[in-house]
């Protein structure tokens, strides 16, 4: 088993106890916080719920199909809501997804077809094991891909109906918007026997003064440098807001991205228009000289719509 995380070492694999394939170090669980459980009511039958309501085995035998489990509490409007689930077990198979969804998700529609469940319709919402989101069957790249030890964390803005995933405490940025005003529970579902997750922590604040500071400081290099030589200050808000954390390195990692994206449309599609405009490029052939290019092959167009 390979450890994807930097809470864990491998030496969480050797423990006493690790012989069913799941993780029994608490390495990342040191938050001890919860507001809600897993609900062995509102669960697929193909699952075992155990550990106070926050360890789910998926497919305890054998896999025929999508199980899924749900929370034990419904969110409320105006609230902010955080949760952390941990792998405990390795991630493969069609899919394993943590996110959201309403009572209209029907887990029983899916217990003998593999599927990618959390957002392949209009009441759900989900973060992939692939690294992909979805809703209502709408696939999009957006974080790494996940695995043993990898901690997910969910940040639910129920004042602004936003949506943000976490990979072992980094901000994913914005995943999903337009979510406010439907009644939501938080869900993870997976296609893989003997798959396991663990619920780490739950919390809800209310959008208070000092939640906004604490948002606005986040997302300023200098302020939160400054904030982080205060040391009575910090002590005090990090344990509270542990989950707010600087998201100005995700705008560099996103312009990264946007960046390479821009590289790769600005690429020139006609190779002999571009040599023709850059002579001295032309020191070699880019393709044999017997070689007939169709010009149409080349008019290839790009469409700007299609980048965001």
């Amino acid at each position: 088993m390979k450890i994807t995380n930097a809470f864990c070492t491998d030496k969480c694999t050797k423990i006493k106890g690790t012989s069913d394939g799941t993780l029994q170090c608490k390495c990342g669980e040191d938050i001890g916080i919860f507001i809600w459980h897993w609900s062995p009511t509102h669960s697929s039958p193909d699952t075992g719920i155990s550990n106070e309501n926050k360890d789910i085995l998926f497919h305890p035998c054998y896999s025929s199909g999508t199980a899924a489990v749900r929370g034990d509490m419904q969110f409320k409007p105006n609230l902010h809501y955080y949760w952390e689930v941990k792998m405990i077990s390795n991630m493969y198979g069609t899919d394993v997804m943590v996110g959201i969804g309403t009572s209209k998700v029907i887990f029983a529609d899916w217990k003998f077809r593999f599927c990618s469940l959390l957002g392949i319709d209009s009441q759900s919402w989900g973060y992939s094991y692939h690294g992909l989101i979805q809703h209502d069957k709408l696939l999009c790249k957006y974080g790494s891909k996940f695995g043993l030890g990898s901690i997910i964390g969910v940040h639910l803005d129920m004042c602004k109906g936003t949506l943000e995933y976490y990979l072992d405490r980094k901000p994913l940025g914005i995943a999903f918007t337009g979510i406010k005003g439907y009644e939501l529970y938080p869900m993870v579902s997976s296609t893989a026997a003997q798959s396991a997750v663990r619920l780490v922590c739950s919390v809800s604040e209310a959008p208070t003064l000092q939640m906004l500071c604490m948002q606005f400081i986040s997302k300023h290099r200098s302020l939160y440098q400054k904030y982080q030589e205060i040391p009575g200050l910090k002590r005090v808000y990090e344990k509270k807001y542990f989950w707010i954390v600087p998201n100005f390195v995700i705008d560099e990692d996103k312009a990264k991205r946007l960046a390479e994206i821009e590289d790769y449309v600005m690429c020139p599609i006609s190779y002999k228009n571009f040599l023709k405009s850059h002579k001295k490029l032309r020191t070699t052939s880019w393709f044999p000289s017997d070689f007939n290019m169709d010009e149409s092959d080349s008019s290839l167009t790009t469409s700007s719509s299609n980048y965001k």
